[in-house]
Parts: structure tokens; sequence; C-alpha cells
């Protein structure tokens, strides 16, 4: 039991000064939500305005994501690619809930749901939307989206 003593020590300091230094305010986690929910609904109008631009500028260059209806994610090239595909403007009309957000150092995890109510072509729909986005902060302090997965309600 002594013998491990110190390992067991070094382990339980690790862990503590590790968990500190990732440990948020209320007033940072608030900030970090406020920051990146503003980012959240810019992405979605500038979709119907402008296409993926907003969305590919404020993408980490090892962004990978998974939305709906593709049977694999897809790194931030096909994200480009796909800037192409978009009719711009467009009259998608989507209504945006956030739901909750978990944060650990310049991490965090964004939870919301969409409501489609219209698709690009003006085609109306009723389409509800589970999303999960990974942001970290970057150097400059700069939110950048790293991860995205999004699932159709009835899947």
């Amino acid at each position: 039991m002594f013998k491990r003593l110190p390992m067991i020590l070094s382990a339980l300091i690790v862990m503590g000064s590790t968990g500190m230094a990732h440990a948020q305010t209320t007033a940072e986690r608030t900030a970090a939500k406020d920051a990146i929910w503003t980012k959240e609904l810019a992405i979605y109008k500038a979709r119907a305005e402008t296409g993926l631009d907003y969305y590919i500028a404020n993408a980490s260059p090892n962004y990978i994501g998974w939305p709906p209806g593709i049977p694999a994610p897809s790194p931030l090239s096909q994200l480009k690619e796909n800037q192409n595909r978009i009719t711009i403007p467009n009259a998608e009309k989507l209504a945006l809930v956030f739901d909750d957000l978990a944060m650990h150092g310049n991490t965090a995890v964004i939870y919301y749901n969409t409501h489609r109510t219209m698709l690009p072509n003006g085609t109306a729909v009723d389409q509800r939307y589970h999303i999960c986005h990974v942001w970290i902060k970057d150097e400059d302090g700069d939110w950048k989206l790293m991860g995205a997965m999004g699932r159709l309600e009835s899947e």
C-alpha cells in the first residue's frame, strides 16, 4: 500500500490541478455561451443570404462535420465544395432553440434544435433537427467550430 502512495498522490495532484485549470466560472460559461450562440444564429441567418461563407470563416482548419442525410463525416474541404451547390439568396426559413452548453477549458459543446418550415427552394416543410456543435477557443480568444453533427428528429 505504501509503495503505491507516491504514485497515488502524484495522480491526485495532476488530476486536481488539471480539474482546477479547466473549471469555468459562471461568468466565463455565460460569456462562452453568448459568443457561441451569437455565431450559431449568424451561421443560419447567413446561410439563406450568402451561403456557407460565414460558417466556413468560423470553422477550424481541422473541422469535421456530419450533417443529416450524408453517410459519413466530412472535412472542411467538403464544406467549401458544398458552398458551390447552394442557391443564394434562398427562401429557407428556420427557427433555432438553445438547449444546453457543456464546457471544459477552451472547448465547448452546444446543443440546440431547429425547426425548418421552408426549404431553400420555397417548399413548405415541417422538419425538426437536433444539432450538436463542438467549438474551440483559439489562441486569439475567438471561438472556432471544430465539429458538427445534426440529425432529423424522426431518425
